[in-house]
């Protein structure tokens, strides 16, 4: 069991998908407009912590910590790597 656990919660509020990017697995998790999602991060050494890095299309957060796991969810489901990428794909977002 994880001693220390984060959670960061990203919407999109545009009108085209936009890509999460969980590092440094560079995992992609595509949001629809009006959707949202949350990384949680647990570790057993240390607490950790998310940088955000934004970009046009894109958002990159990297969890910050040693020994980290972490799962990605939206609504309390778990979501797999690639969640909606054929959407993002088509609206001309590089992966």
């Amino acid at each position: 069991m994880a001693d220390f656990m984060a959670t960061i919660g990203v919407s999109n509020q545009n009108k085209r998908p936009h890509v999460v990017w969980v590092e440094p697995w560079a995992e992609d998790f595509t949001l629809l407009p009006g959707e949202e999602l949350e990384i949680r991060a647990s570790s057993t050494l240390s607490q950790p912590w998310f940088h955000v890095v934004e970009f046009d299309g894109h958002t990159q957060v990297y969890i910050e910590t040693i020994n980290a796991t972490y799962e990605v969810l939206q609504h309390g489901n778990p979501l797999q790597c690639g969640h909606n990428r054929q959407s993002a794909v088509d609206a001309g977002l590089d992966l």
